[in-house]
C-alpha cells in the first residue's frame, strides 16, 4: 500500500518529535531510525526522481481549430522525448510541445504540466533536439529568449527559431475560420555571433572566403535553397567546416 505524501509528510515530522527521553532504550533507537528510513524510502518512491520536474503549473490546453496548420510541434499528442531541467537530465518521458505559445509539457499520471521555460536547458522530441536561449553574451545574434531547435551542431551552428500566429477571415458563407501561420528564421554562428539567414545571397555572403566553393558544392549537390532551405543550410554548414580554417 502506498501513502499520499502529505501523510508521509507527517509521518516523518512525527518521527523527527518524538522525545528524547522514548530513545534513551536500544531498541526504541533502532525501532526510530528503521521507521524514519522506511518513511523516507517510501517519499521518494512517490515522487521518484523527478520530483523537482513536476513542480510546474497545470497545462491550461489549447482547444481552437484551424483550417491549417497547428497550435503544436508535429502532434499534440505525448510522445517519449527527454528533458534536462535544472540541469538534471529526465530521460523516456511522455511530452508534447505546443510551440503556438513556446509551453512544454509533460505527462504525470493524469496531469499535463507546464514547465518553466527558463528552467529548461534542452529537450529532445521525436529526434529534434530543442535548447533554451537566453539573450546574454553567449547569444549574440538572437532576436528573443525562447526555445530554438539546434539542426546542425559544428563550429556553424545552426538553429531554427518559429513563430506562429492565428489568423482570422470571417465571410458571409463560411463564418469564422481560423488559420495558424507558420514562419521559420534560421540562425547561423559565424565571427562569435548569431546571423539571421533569409536569403541564399546572405548565406554566400556570411562564407564569403569560401564562397566560390559553398557555390560548387551547391550545384554538385543538387542543393535547392528555394524548395528545400533547411537541408542546404543543414549540407552547406557541415561543409563549410570541412573546409574552413579556423
Amino acid at each position: 500500500m502506498k501513502f499520499g505524501l502529505p501523510a508521509i509528510y507527517l509521518l516523518i515530522i512525527l518521527l523527527f518529535t518524538i522525545p528524547a527521553t522514548a530513545q534513551s532504550r536500544q531498541e526504541d533507537s533502532i525501532f526510530y531510525q528503521s521507521a524514519l528510513t522506511h518513511s523516507i524510502s517510501l517519499y521518494f518512491d512517490q515522487v521518484g526522481d523527478q520530483s523537482r520536474l513536476f513542480n510546474g503549473s497545470l497545462y491550461p490546453g489549447f482547444d481552437l481549430t484551424f483550417q491549417t496548420g497547428s497550435a503544436y510541434f508535429l502532434t499534440d499528442k505525448a510522445t517519449k522525448g527527454s528533458i534536462v531541467y535544472d540541469n538534471i537530465p529526465y530521460p523516456n518521458l511522455s511530452i508534447f510541445y505546443e510551440d503556438y505559445r513556446q509551453y512544454l509539457v509533460v505527462m504525470d499520471q493524469a496531469y499535463q504540466l507546464k514547465l518553466v521555460n527558463e528552467r529548461v536547458s534542452s529537450f529532445t522530441i521525436a529526434g529534434h533536439h530543442f535548447i533554451y536561449m537566453f539573450l546574454d553574451s553567449l547569444n549574440r545574434g538572437i532576436p528573443s529568449e525562447g526555445f530554438y531547435e539546434v539542426l546542425y551542431t559544428g563550429r556553424s551552428k545552426l538553429l531554427k527559431h518559429t513563430t506562429k500566429k492565428v489568423r482570422e477571415i470571417i465571410s458571409v458563407s463560411e463564418g469564422l475560420r481560423r488559420y495558424m501561420d507558420e514562419t521559420n528564421d534560421y540562425y547561423i554562428w559565424r565571427l562569435n555571433s548569431y546571423v539571421a539567414v533569409s536569403t541564399k545571397r546572405e548565406l554566400l555572403d556570411y562564407m564569403y572566403d569560401h564562397k566560390k566553393d559553398v557555390q560548387r558544392f551547391i550545384r554538385k549537390n543538387k542543393l535547392d535553397y528555394r524548395n528545400d532551405k533547411e537541408n542546404t543550410l543543414i549540407q552547406v554548414a557541415g561543409y563549410f567546416d570541412k573546409i574552413a580554417n579556423y
